[in-house]
């Protein structure tokens, strides 16, 4: 199968962290086998194994010192090797410094849990400040990489470990049921000619059936974006919906709401609420365009057909952070991303005058139905709470609430590819019906009863299920590989902005952004860096 890389990737992390917990999951003392170790990579013989915990260790790290980063897709678990295409992880240089220090990686422990997983603690210098969490899974008799991680003290990496490897063990055989794919697509091909439908009227329909549909979506995604401009331009929109619901911070909604008020349109104001978006600001231009479009529609309805705008999420109010203690103290003060905007959609549909139903963008893995904990949604310290989607499920009913999924690779939030879903079946069945952009229920289909496999690490959850556990519409926008990439937001670039990047990056500790030390970052980088990103197709496919 061809391999996918995404395009637009700015903030580059070194490490992967998951909150991803299972909590039916039981654990023995006698299910563990620990391995004291205290030696540094370079004590070990430089080689390349797969036959034991510690030998995989050593070899990611002699990868990663040397630079053969082209070998760590072979050594790496079903779970992430395609994040590590040739495309992606290309050998390289490493400077002398860094390949000392990587080979000067103190190995303290390793931790086997039946025999299935494994994790590897180790301390990255002499201080002893962090502790490197390297996981593996065993898979057809080798060791692989499947997570890194980390924690403060030794005793916090050992908790860790512990606790996450069971979950880790779990994910097996989901990975083996992943790989198996029906070999007969008539049934599919047949289905969407039966009842597949365009996608704009789809999406109305829905919208008139339905108190609340979420849209889900992959961020910054132009066909996407262009897709709810055609619907909220169609007559039939304002008659069956009132009320909008995204995923930006609701701290903003006061200037939101001056926004759409103004009697001339003020660019600023939208622009500012973009930079107040998240640390590094927003980019997204499709979501831009899409806000200023539906500020153009009400200008022209009477004020009983008004569309109500309402920004649901938990985000930081950075023009309020003045300090780092400010900081921490707001971050944990925050509630679960996921149970803030069900709160807020709650309270409002309940609240609310207006008889029409109500509209949900927001990115897909906040969507989904089934009763699985979400990701990186969670300030630390707290319980994740489920999905947006689940709880507005359990606070109205399954009818009332119709979430939809978009076609895409398998994607994880931080830019981890997994992938095309169901190992490309579904684009298969979609080039058989000759990429014509369609729309579709997943109750009672054969994409709905295929294991969901389109989010990491929500696939390899054993209670992940199936599509129609998840979601309950399909949107295919058209070919995967012809879909152009997304226009940035460069207009939200001042000086003055990155001089409030810079003070957001000071309060928080940040070192680098936008691929930069902060001292050296500049208006001009990131937009040359953006616009680098926004070029060509927005899925680069590997063959």
């Amino acid at each position: 199968m061809k391999r996918i890389k995404r395009s637009f990737k700015i903030v580059c992390c070194c490490l992967v962290f998951s909150l991803t917990t299972l909590t039916a999951i039981s654990q023995n003392a006698n299910d563990f086998k620990t391995i004291a170790v205290d030696k540094r990579v370079k004590d070990f013989p430089e080689k390349y194994s797969k036959a034991t915990p510690i030998d995989a260790f050593i070899s990611i790290s002699n990868i990663a010192a040397n630079g053969k980063m082209s070998m760590k897709r072979a050594y790496s678990s079903y779970s992430i090797y395609q994040s590590f295409s040739k495309q992606r992880t290309p050998d390289r240089e490493v400077p002398e410094e860094l390949k000392n220090k990587i080979l000067n990686w103190r190995i303290k422990e390793c931790i086997i849990y039946r025999d299935s997983t494994a994790a590897v603690i180790s301390t990255m210098d002499d201080a002893n400040s962090f502790h490197l969490i390297i996981y593996f899974s065993k898979e057809n008799g080798e060791w692989l990489l499947a997570k890194e991680d980390g924690g403060g003290d030794f005793v916090d990496a050992q908790n860790k470990a512990t606790n996450h490897l069971p979950t880790l063990a779990s994910y097996i055989p989901r990975m083996e049921f992943l790989k198996q794919t029906p070999k007969d697509t008539l049934n599919f091909t047949k289905y969407i000619k039966t009842y597949g439908k365009q996608p704009k009227n789809y999406v109305l329909e829905k919208l008139a059936k339905h108190k609340l549909v979420i849209y889900g979506e992959a961020h910054r995604r132009t066909v996407s974006w262009d897709l709810l401009r055609q619907i909220i331009a169609d007559p039939k929109f304002v008659e069956t919906t009132g009320t909008i619901f995204m995923e930006f911070g609701a701290c903003n909604q006061k200037e939101l709401d001056r926004f759409y008020e103004q009697e001339e349109l003020d660019k600023s104001i939208l622009l500012n609420i973009f930079g107040c978006q998240q640390l590094a600001g927003w980019t997204d231009k499709g979501q831009f365009d899409f806000m200023i479009a539906l500020r153009e529609l009400n200008k022209k309805l009477p004020d009983n057909k008004k569309i109500k705008v309402i920004f649901a999420d938990e985000q930081l109010a950075w023009p309020s952070i003045t300090t780092a203690e400010e900081f921490q103290s707001q971050s944990k003060k925050s509630k679960d991303r996921n149970t803030q905007m069900a709160d807020i959609i709650q309270q409002t549909i309940q609240s609310s005058k207006d008889r029409r139903n109500s509209l949900f963008i927001v990115g897909f893995g906040h969507g989904y139905k089934s009763h699985i904990s979400g990701t990186y949604s969670t300030p630390p310290g707290q319980i994740p709470a489920l999905s947006a989607g689940a709880q507005l499920v359990e606070r109205f009913s399954g009818n009332d609430i119709f979430s939809i999924f978009p076609h895409c690779p398998s994607i994880g939030n931080k830019g981890e590819m997994g992938g095309r879903i169901r190992n490309g079946l579904f684009d298969y069945v979609f080039e058989l019906n000759r990429n014509v952009p369609t729309a579709f229920d997943l109750k009672n289909s054969p994409f709905g009863k295929e294991p969901f496999d389109g989010m990491i690490p929500m696939k390899f959850d054993p209670r992940a299920g199936s599509y129609s556990n998840n979601y309950d519409g399909y949107i295919f926008f058209g070919k995967l590989e012809d879909e152009e990439n997304s226009t940035p937001l460069l207009e939200l670039f001042t000086d003055d902005f990155v001089n409030e990047l810079k003070r957001r990056a000071t309060i928080t500790g940040m070192v680098n952004l936008y691929d930069v030390p902060i001292k050296d970052l500049n208006k001009e980088h990131i937009i040359n860096l953006l616009k680098k990103h926004g070029t060509g197709k927005f899925w680069n496919l590997d063959e």
